[in-house]
């Protein structure tokens, strides 16, 4: 039951936490300061909660501090997407000023973000350093190694790495997928993700204790879902359908102007950029 219960809260709290992610991203055009304050209490609470649980070993403990990090993680993807935190380039590929490199150009894209995140990472090994629960530090760090993962595939090619899931305001970073190919690193990538998968369902499997078994289900079924992700980068499948309560009639149809933009078959975060870039 243990096993059975922490994978389908898992699941659940990706599916609803992305989906409100896309729906305060969309209501940040009308309400940016209600929008920033709300993702900055649930912020704020998700601190709070992975502090008090960071000496407690139990299932609840677990289970808090998995949330925790998703607090944190939706407050960095909110700002990312209501497009207050993202690199200092906000214009199309090939646009004045251009860059010397590809790479230098799509980084800056995301650049504040990724720094952002980064910046997280480190703050929560130092806070978390000599913990009894390290679920939340485990958490954010396996949601942002998905995240680059993702980005890195975006950057160097994958079919269906088009989205719908990003707002019109970041339009333009589109125009740094590529598509016209699936990269080496997309099987190198999906390996690992992979491999990991399996050491996280061995160290769940073998648990001695209720606030492992927890501990580890949980990140195991999150490495799961960031396999199917994966998966979705060269599927010819539409993953917003998901989330169709949280966008706009708008957006669930996709535009063939952006798939056939020239500057997509020659070029991508962090985040940011890819799919993920638009999942909690």
């Amino acid at each position: 039951m243990t096993f059975l219960s922490a994978v389908l809260i898992a699941s659940v709290a990706w599916w609803v936490a992305t989906g409100l992610v896309l729906a305060l991203a969309r209501a940040g055009n009308r309400y940016f300061k209600t929008v920033m304050a709300l993702a900055t209490v649930v912020a704020l609470l998700g601190a709070f909660g992975l502090m008090a649980t960071r000496d407690h070993g139990t299932p609840l403990s677990a289970y808090i501090a998995f949330f925790s990090a998703l607090a944190l993680w939706a407050w960095h993807e909110t700002t990312f997407l209501i497009g207050l935190v993202t690199g200092p380039r906000r214009i199309e590929a090939g646009e004045a000023p251009r860059e010397k490199t590809r790479f230098r150009a799509a980084f800056l894209t995301v650049r504040d973000h990724e720094l952002a995140l980064f910046a997280t990472v480190l703050g929560l090994v130092w806070l978390m350093a000599g913990a009894e629960n390290t679920t939340a530090l485990l958490a954010f760090c396996l949601l942002w190694i998905m995240r680059i993962s993702t980005k890195l595939n975006i950057y160097l090619g994958a079919r269906h790495a088009i989205s719908d899931m990003l707002p019109d305001r970041l339009s333009y970073l589109k125009s740094y997928f590529r598509t016209d190919r699936t990269s080496g690193w997309f099987y190198v990538s999906l390996t690992g993700t992979a491999a990991l998968l399996a050491w996280l369902v061995y160290a769940a499997a073998t648990a001695t204790n209720s606030h492992d078994a927890v501990k580890w289900t949980l990140l195991a079924s999150f490495a799961a879902l960031a396999f199917i992700e994966h998966l979705f980068l060269v599927l010819p499948v539409r993953d917003s359908a998901l989330w169709g309560w949280a966008m706009d009639k708008a957006k669930k149809k996709p535009t063939d102007k952006n798939r056939d933009h020239p500057a997509m078959l020659h070029t991508t975060p962090e985040s940011e950029t890819p799919r993920a870039t638009a999942r909690a």
